[in-house]
């Protein structure tokens, strides 16, 4: 390495590299004095003169530069400050291009740089410098720089396609439709199965491994998941737990049009069902925010998504055999609800094939009962005791007499109690209300609580009007 200057000659030297005094410079060298400033001084005479932006200077300095670390600071500044001419001249005198992360030649944006890094022998594959690339800089170039390898390396074209795919993957993370359009357009591949470029950190673990359509049903972004253009070939089970562990219906109900099935295991277990239930347990992120106490119970308005996947599951058909570990993770997600919230999901599981075992299992626990201790009338509506088991049958209600059904239309009755006071109706029947609530008892008319008729006039909120049952003699709900 040169001996290095005096720090007064080098101070001498910046400042002439900084006005520009190309002759005195080349005198200087013409002399035999070194190039070289001592460490104290920081900045350099070939950066100096790179800053300014003169070009004959530059090739000077470059041409007499003897330090094999100051030709290669050369390229790598070049390439920061955007000057492709002096990129050139830094290679033309003998930097060495593997010196410089290809990233940072991509990140540079300009096509004709890249293919002449290329042309040299630079190493597009080492560190995914194309997926970094996309995500980072977002211009349209890259892409062109991408095709241009393709062509000029056709044999590096399996690991290029990883990295096309790697960023696809990454995009739908980001709901980036643009550039999911621009990456499958330029063909990679939404079924490839990869890290995305977030956690390519960790290697060749197969538990990040994901897919571009995975990655689409977990950003609940219908719009790229069509992009994608999924079919029914396609892991359709996978896509639909994904979509289930974030409840997002619409991605679902599109999932079930291709032709998802909800029970996808060979024992006909519901990985989705469990997933979208797994949901309920984080989806009230104020929890997590405001640090709410233990005794914090969520409300049903704030995991009305979940709920409402959960319902269009089973819908679909999804069934509920969880295993002995599902329901201890299943009762630990209850315990975080309110109570009412807790009943209602297990009145949805009730309905299901197996669904009793599951529920009766769930209620088996001391702490589950005192959990949904208050709501012992829900419970009974359903049938079922707070230890899970099943109420008694309730005795066959004796039929309405024959003057009662020749006398009042029941579809008739039921649209008058609600849309008037009973005391009203009754007169015009021409019995007492008393009289006329046994015969909406009779003929299983479900009539609007006390109070309903004060609360509604003063303006305030009233329960909603039930749906009038099909009924027929026999029925057991009065």
């Amino acid at each position: 390495m040169p001996n290095p200057l005096s720090l007064a000659e080098g101070k001498q030297l910046v400042r002439l590299c900084e006005t520009g005094r190309l002759y005195e410079i080349d005198a200087w060298i013409q002399a035999g004095k070194s190039l070289t400033v001592p460490n104290e001084i920081r900045r350099k005479p070939l950066n100096v003169a790179m800053s300014t932006g003169f070009h004959s200077l530059v090739d000077l300095l470059l041409r007499h530069e003897q330090s094999q670390e100051a030709k290669n600071d050369a390229l790598r500044l070049a390439l920061l400050l955007d000057r492709p001419a002096f990129t050139e001249l830094a290679i033309a005198h003998g930097a060495d291009i593997h010196a410089v992360p290809f990233l940072d030649v991509l990140m540079t944006g300009d096509r004709s740089v890249v293919r002449s890094f290329l042309e040299k022998g630079a190493d597009p594959i080492t560190g995914h410098p194309f997926a970094h690339a996309f995500c980072k800089l977002r211009v349209k170039t890259i892409l062109g720089s991408y095709l241009d390898c393709r062509r000029m390396r056709p044999g590096l074209a399996e690991p290029l396609q990883e990295q096309a795919d790697m960023a696809l993957r990454q995009f739908c993370q980001e709901v980036n439709v643009k550039w999911v359009s621009l990456l499958m357009w330029a063909g990679a591949n939404p079924r490839s199965r990869g890290p995305a470029l977030d956690d390519v950190d960790h290697g060749d673990d197969p538990e990040w491994h994901t897919t571009a359509l995975l990655e689409a049903c977990g950003s609940g972004s219908i719009e790229i998941l069509k992009r994608l253009k999924p079919t029914g070939a396609d892991d359709l089970a996978g896509m639909l737990e994904r979509a289930a562990l974030s409840a997002y219906r619409d991605i679902l109900e599109y999932l079930f049009d291709l032709g998802a099935q909800p029970n996808d295991r060979p024992d006909g277990g519901p990985s989705a069902l469990e997933a979208c239930i797994r949901h309920l347990g984080w989806e009230d992120f104020d929890r997590v925010r405001y640090r709410y106490g233990a005794n914090y119970l969520t409300p049903a308005y704030k995991v009305s998504k979940g709920r409402e996947a959960i319902k269009l599951l089973l819908q679909r058909g999804a069934m509920w055999k969880p295993e002995p570990s599902t329901l201890n993770d299943t009762r630990r997600i209850l315990y975080r609800l309110e109570p009412d919230v807790a009943v209602e999901l297990m009145a949805l599981l009730l309905n299901t094939p197996a669904g009793e075992d599951g529920v009766r299992e769930l209620l088996r626990v001391p702490r589950m009962r005192q959990h949904v201790a208050s709501c012992e009338r829900q419970l009974a509506r359903l049938g079922l005791t707070q230890d899970g088991g099943r109420r008694p049958e309730v005795q066959t209600a004796s039929p309405p007499s024959p003057y009662v059904l020749a006398k009042y239309d029941r579809e008739k009755l039921y649209m008058e109690v609600w849309s008037e006071p009973t005391q009203k109706v009754a007169q015009r029947y021409g019995i007492s209300d008393v009289a006329l609530s046994k015969v909406c008892k009779q003929l299983h008319v479900p009539k609007p609580p006390r109070g309903y008729w004060a609360k509604r006039d003063a303006g305030r909120r009233v329960s909603p009007r039930p749906k009038l049952l099909p009924w027929r003699l026999g029925n057991k709900h009065a």
